[in-house]
């Protein structure tokens, strides 16, 4: 996000440092599924998205047996300073 380096900046801040790390974030396909829900919930109507459930929860059940299964997440943060 190299725009809101330039932003926060332009607003004051100094010191402005940005790092990115990846974690592995194990889910049970129960919270897997509850996570992408979450997700879709605003994208689809509610019968597409008990439809889209269905079908996580089949390719989980038949590709993705073993469980946790580890999702890999990409962290960024961006750390910097206010001088009042």
């Amino acid at each position: 996000h190299p725009e809101w380096l330039v932003d926060v900046r332009g607003a004051g801040f100094t010191a402005v440092e940005s790092f990115s790390y990846d974690a592995e974030v194990p889910y049970s396909h129960e919270s897997w599924r509850a996570r992408v829900a979450s997700t879709v919930r605003g994208v689809l109507a509610p019968h597409e998205v008990a439809r889209f459930d269905e079908n996580l929860r089949r390719i989980l059940a038949e590709d993705f047996a073993d469980e946790p299964l580890r999702i890999l997440h990409c962290v960024w943060a961006l750390v910097c300073q206010w001088q009042a």
